[in-house]
This record gives C-alpha cells, structure tokens and sequence, in this order.
C-alpha cells in the first residue's frame, strides 16, 4: 500500500491498531543536505504494510504518536540512521527498539550482514537490491520502487521472530539488552555543538592556543551556516583553508582572496562574517580558549593487545561469533591503555555484561600475568592457569 494522502495515513494506523511490534524501515537522501531529506517511511504491523510519502504528507503525526508508544517494541535491521531521523521527528529516542543487524551478529552471522542475506538465510527470499542507489525524494516513485521499500518491513517480521527464536535457543537474548542501549541513547543522536566542531578538523593540534580560539571561531561559524543552508560544511569551505586562515588570521576581504581554496563567491558573500568570526577567536579570553582534549595516540606496550587479540580470535571460534563483536580492538587498546595507566577497568564494556563473562575478566587474568596462552596437545591455542588449561565454558 503507498499512502499519500492525510485521510489514508489515519486509515491505515486505525487499521494497525496497538500491534505489540512495528516493522519500520526509512528511505532518505543525505549526498549534499545538513539533515536527512526523507523520502519514505515503510511501515507493517498486524500484516498490514504501508510506504509512508513524508513529502506529500508533512504531518506524520498518527504514525510518529505510534512510533513513540514505549509499549510497542520498533523493529529495525541496521537501524542508526533511521532512528537517528526519528529522534529528529519525535524530538526524543526510539524505545524500545530491536535492530536485526545486531541480533544476527550475536548469533554469528557477521558483524554487518546485509538484510538481503539476512532475508535469504530465514526466509529463502531473494531481494533483488535494484532500487538501493533511487533518489527517493524525486517524484513519481516507480511501482517498482515502492514494492523495493515495503519488502524492507514486509520480512524483517518473519526475520525478527526467527533471531529471537534462535537467540533464545542459544541462550543469548539478554545480551540485547546491553547491545542496543546506544541505540536508544539520545546523546547518540544529538549533533555535536557547533563550538566543539573544529575538533574535527584535521592537524587542529599543530595550532598555538591563539590560533586555534581562532579555528574554534571559523569552524563554529561554518557549521551554523551549513545548518542554515542546509549543506555540507564542506561546500562552503573546506578544512584545508579554515586551518589556513587559523594560521594567518586575514584581517582584510584581500587578504581572504589570497588563501587558496575559498570560493570567490563565498568571499563576495560572506567575507565580511569570517573575518568577524576571526576577529572574534583573535579577542576570545584566554579563559575560554578551547583546551586541546588529550590525544588518544597512545601506545600501549608491545605485542600486549597482539596477546589479547589473539585470544580473542580463538574464544570467537568457540563461541561461533565474529571476534570484533565479541571484543573489537578499539576496545582492546582502552582495556589495555587504561590498565597501563593504572585506571580503573570498572564500567569498561569488556568487564560488564555479557562480554564480562565471556572473556573480559578472561582478558584481565592475561593482563595482571594470572593467566597465559599456551598450546595443548591437539595444537590448539588455550588459556592456561599456573600451567592448567581451565574447563572450557
């Protein structure tokens, strides 16, 4: 069904009533837009399947009133993005949620498996992906297209029953819980502040504090601007010249032309507002100068996470989960960088939840020299207590 029109929206959300899950899935264009220009919203429920038109409909707010029931759970594969529109929608997160990405990954399919292999590997279906790259905010949508969109929730049901199903077979349906918690996190979906952009900004660490009050300035500027026009921060000016004028701090619309890679037209309109924003950084009290954050290049001691990862690899294989979701070197490096540091390891991921009891206290025993690696008389790599290999789990 393609709902176009008010009247048919309060239909079909009359029809879906006060399901216990909803399947939804978005369509949207972001190649040069500041936000998420929405094309579609494809919702089912009760075995009933609709694709949304957000820009015939402005008003969404039958659905959105579903959407945000906390006593209906709000099924996803991959669903980031989608929420992150939502939580701009609602004004609030998600909940509770249930992203069959993530479940898959917990029974080992891979950390990022595609919904099509998801649907073929339950299902049998194939989903030919001949509308992924559609520009679904043109109009007139194809029948093709919208037949596309609604098989994206039409099959996350029978997909979403099959991993809870399988999840709980396996006993590891209460590690959900734990892994969708960022999901409905809405520090996860608001924007960075416009003040802390010029942390993203490569090299903004070579700078003199002076300088980079100044960066802090020209970055924030760019940003509120881009939200302004509703564009890419780097269609306006890229980082390359923001560092530059940082360093040089122009204070003349000639001094401007003569940084390679500002558009004469940016210039011509708005020179005026950057050098404010550079005279700006240039006055900033030397209170409120931005403290450069600590650098996150430390090195821990050699061959200590290559030992960690190690063992990793080889709990993964037991466990027939993919090692980087069991435990991914980003969180390795903390593990060992704060235990190097003498910091407390208590809230790291790998010491709480599901991941405790699986390796992270495992990992620990490895780091304090309670625990090694050793391999047993099959060839195979074990962990090994004072020279015993423990009784597998």
């Amino acid at each position: 069904m393609y709902i176009t029109t008010p009247e048919q929206l309060v239909e079909f959300c009359e029809k879906l009533g006060h399901p216990e899950m909803m399947a939804i899935d978005t369509e949207f264009v972001r190649e040069k837009t500041y936000y998420h220009r929405l094309g579609l919203v494809q919702v089912g429920a009760n075995n009933h399947y609709a694709a949304i038109d957000p820009i015939s409909i402005p008003d969404l707010k039958p659905l959105l009133d579903l959407i945000a029931d906390p006593s209906i759970l709000k099924v996803f594969h991959a669903g980031k993005q989608d929420l992150e529109i939502l939580y701009n929608l609602l004004g609030t997160a998600v909940s509770p949620i249930f992203d069959t990405q993530v479940a898959a990954s917990l029974l080992g399919w891979g950390g990022q498996i595609s919904f099509a292999k998801v649907v073929k590997r339950v299902v049998g279906k194939t989903i030919h992906k001949t509308e992924t790259y559609s520009d679904w905010c043109r109009r007139p949508l194809s029948k093709s297209q919208i037949d596309y969109a609604i098989d994206d929730v039409r099959y996350l049901v029978p997909v979403y029953e099959h991993l809870i199903k399988a999840l709980t077979k396996m006993g590891r349906l209460d590690w959900l819980d734990e892994e969708f918690l960022p999901l409905t996190d809405p520090k996860n979906f608001t924007p960075a502040k416009p003040e802390r952009q010029f942390m993203r900004i490569k090299n903004f660490r070579t700078l003199k504090p002076r300088n980079l009050a100044v960066l802090c300035e020209l970055a924030m500027w760019r940003e509120q601007e881009a939200m302004r026009r509703d564009c890419l921060a780097k269609f306006i000016v890229r980082d390359e010249p923001l560092l530059e004028m940082a360093r040089k701090t122009p204070k003349e619309v000639s001094a401007l032309e003569l940084i390679r890679g500002i558009h004469i037209k940016e210039i011509k309109n708005n020179g005026k507002k950057i050098l404010n924003a550079i005279e700006r950084g240039l006055n900033m009290p030397e209170e409120d100068i931005p403290q450069i954050p600590e650098s996150n290049s430390y090195s821990t001691r050699r061959g200590v996470e290559e030992l960690l990862v190690a063992y990793v690899q080889v709990r993964s294989e037991d466990l027939k989960i993919e090692p980087h979701v069991l435990a991914d070197r980003k969180q390795i490096h903390d593990f060992v960088k704060r235990h190097e540091l003498n910091e407390s390891l208590e809230g790291h991921s790998l010491m709480t939840g599901w991941r405790n009891g699986l390796i992270g206290g495992e990992l620990h025993d490895m780091l304090i020299g309670k625990a090694g690696l050793s391999i047993n008389d099959q060839g195979r790599v074990v962990l090994v207590y004072g020279g015993t290999e423990p009784s597998s789990t």
